[in-house]
C-alpha cells in the first residue's frame, strides 16, 4: 500500500513514520510492504493525490486544517480513508458541525447525499499519541478497502482531471488534437491524446470497442444497433465501419450488452 502522511508538526511527522516503517516491517510477509510519503503542507500533498491508499493527517498551524484538507481531497475524487490524527483540533465536532450544514435532500445519490456519507464514512479518527494497536487497525482498514475497489480510469484534460469507473464513460470521438470524451450525467472532457492511447489505456476493461479510427464507445451504453447505425443512450448516432462491425457484435455479445 501506498501511505501519505500529512502533518505540520516536524515532531509527530517523524514519529509518524516511525511507527509506519515498523508498521511495515511487521506486514512484509502479509500484506506486503507500506510505501510512506510524508509531506508537510497542503500543496505537496495535493499534487498526486490519486497514489494513496491512505492518508494520515494532522495540519493545525497553516491556513488549512485537517479537515480542510480531507475535504480538498475528496473534492479532487479521492476515496482512500483519510484518517485525521487528532491534537489540538477536535476533527469529529468539526465534521459534526460540517455534516449539520450540508442539505437535506430527498434525491437518493445526489452530491448532498454523496458529500454527506463521504464524511461519516471515508473519514476516521486516532488520537495523538497514536497508539499501535489502533494504528494497525486502520491499515487492516485501508487493506481491505484497497482489495475491493473497483479499478478507476485517469482522464487528464488540459485543466482538469477525472478520475471514473468504467460505467461513466459512454464514448469518445476524435475531435482535431482532441479526443472529446462523454461521460454519464451529461459531463464532458477533451483529453489531449489519441484514440489508439485511450484503447490502450482502457485495455483492462471489457467493454470498449473502437467502431472506426475516428470514435470508440462502451458497449454497455449502446441502446441500438441497425445495419451500420449505433444509437447510444444519450441519443448521439454513430456509423460503424464494416471492417469494426464483426468485433462491435462479438463484444456487444460477449459482455451481454446486445441492444
Amino acid at each position: 500500500m501506498h501511505i501519505a502522511v500529512c502533518d505540520d508538526n516536524i515532531a509527530d511527522r517523524k514519529q509518524m513514520e516511525r511507527l509506519l516503517g515498523r508498521a511495515s516491517d511487521r506486514r512484509i510477509h502479509t500484506t506486503g510492504v507500506l510505501y510512506i510519503d510524508s509531506y508537510g503542507n497542503v500543496e505537496a500533498v495535493l499534487r498526486s493525490p490519486m497514489l494513496y491508499d491512505a492518508f494520515f493527517i494532522d495540519m493545525t498551524s497553516g491556513p488549512v486544517n485537517g479537515f480542510q484538507l480531507a475535504r480538498k481531497l475528496i473534492d479532487a475524487g479521492v476515496v482512500a480513508p483519510i484518517v485525521l490524527c487528532i491534537s489540538t483540533i477536535d476533527y469529529p465536532s468539526v465534521i459534526e458541525a460540517a455534516l449539520a450544514k450540508v442539505p437535506e435532500d430527498v434525491t437518493e445519490a445526489s452530491n448532498h447525499d454523496i458529500l454527506r456519507r463521504q464524511l461519516q464514512k471515508q473519514i476516521l479518527y486516532l488520537h495523538k499519541p497514536i497508539k499501535v494497536n489502533e494504528l494497525d487497525e486502520m491499515l487492516d482498514h485501508a487493506q481491505n478497502l484497497k482489495a475491493e475497489a473497483i479499478p478507476t480510469i485517469e482522464l487528464r484534460g488540459e485543466k482538469d482531471t477525472l478520475y471514473v469507473h468504467e460505467d461513466e464513460i459512454l464514448y469518445a470521438v476524435k475531435n482535431g488534437n482532441y479526443l472529446h470524451v462523454v461521460l454519464t450525467e451529461g459531463r464532458t472532457l477533451d483529453l489531449l491524446s489519441t484514440l489508439p492511447n485511450l484503447y490502450s489505456q482502457l485495455a483492462m476493461f471489457t467493454h470498449f470497442v473502437m467502431i472506426s479510427e475516428h470514435c470508440l464507445i462502451n458497449t454497455a451504453s449502446v441502446e441500438k444497433l441497425s445495419l451500420l447505425k449505433l444509437t447510444m443512450k444519450d441519443g448521439k448516432r454513430f456509423s460503424v465501419s464494416p471492417l469494426e462491425l464483426p468485433k462491435l457484435k462479438k463484444a456487444l455479445s460477449r459482455s451481454g450488452d446486445t441492444p
